[in-house]
């Protein structure tokens, strides 16, 4: 008869993701009520150890700032990313920052990734719900992106009550990364753009999806490989409106080959962040 100590070894084993791992898709709990924290520090210790627990070595993080407003204004992006770059600082490298910027004003956007990219050394871009990825307003922050070569995570979901006026679907992903074929783009949210989401951005080679989104669903990682290779699916948690542990089982716990759960939980993203994200070596 097997022991409890066995079954909790056992479970451990399966769980164990078998080296480093990036998480793509990260948010302070400064952004959600509910979290009792003391201030930066106390936000880092507590999301940092949520996520080591797990086994996870680094995450891409991106503040929506306190109020999360749905199109910030530049100020508030503004605020966001200091917020970010505070984590950064007092986290040893554990986090990595992506710039939140608004296409509703792309000359202030802009700016702001030149601030936080180019002169804070944020590792990337994030893109929320303010304006849809058809929008043209997202072109000269798409061309940044490109110039400074750092990847663009783009918020998208397919809701069956209907998506917010500025939120993206899959397609509006897709066509935006037709207009940028340069430009390397993260589709966010797996499980809530679903498999005719993965079918949208399947011939676009520039697009990577992450794992985010939903509670885990049987067979949507492994339906994203098939569709679209293992190259192209990163791990993605959306922590705290997920537990890192939850959403790391569904690349743990899926029917994969371990060189294909290597690659989603920390090669891929690792080729697509600078060098200046201090990855190298970590193997």
């Amino acid at each position: 008869m097997t022991s409890a100590a066995d079954l909790l070894r056992l479970v451990r084993d399966r769980l164990d993701p078998g080296g480093p791992v990036i998480d793509a898709h990260v948010h302070p709990l400064d952004n959600f009520g509910g979290f009792h924290i003391d201030g930066v520090r106390g936000d880092v210790d507590r999301l940092r150890g949520a996520a080591r627990r797990v086994g996870i070595t680094r995450a891409c993080l991106f503040s929506l700032h306190t109020t999360v407003p749905r199109d910030p204004t530049p100020a508030q992006c503004r605020q966001a990313n200091d917020y970010a770059l505070a984590m950064r600082d007092a986290s040893d490298g554990f986090f990595l920052p992506f710039c939140y910027v608004s296409p509703t004003t792309p000359a202030a956007a802009v700016a702001e990734i030149d601030r936080c990219v180019a002169g804070e050394g944020m590792v990337g871009i994030k893109l929320w719900v303010a304006q849809r990825a058809t929008d043209p307003r997202l072109d000269p922050i798409l061309q940044r992106s490109v110039d400074l070569a750092v990847p663009v995570l783009q918020h998208a979901w397919r809701k069956t009550t209907g998506n917010l006026p500025g939120e993206s679907f899959p397609a509006d992903v897709a066509d935006l990364a037709r207009r940028h074929p340069q430009a390397r783009i993260i589709m966010a949210h797996l499980n809530g753009c679903n498999p005719r989401g993965v079918e949208d951005v399947r011939d676009c080679d520039n697009v990577f999806v992450d794992t985010s989104g939903g509670d885990p669903e049987t067979g949507m990682v492994e339906l994203a490989v098939e569709r679209l290779g293992a190259h192209r699916v990163v791990y993605g948690s959306d922590a705290p409106i997920r537990h890192f542990g939850v959403t790391l089982a569904k690349v743990v716990g899926a029917r994969l080959s371990d060189v294909d759960k290597r690659a989603i939980l920390w090669d891929n993203l690792k080729g697509l962040l600078p060098e200046r994200a201090g990855l190298g070596g970590m193997e």
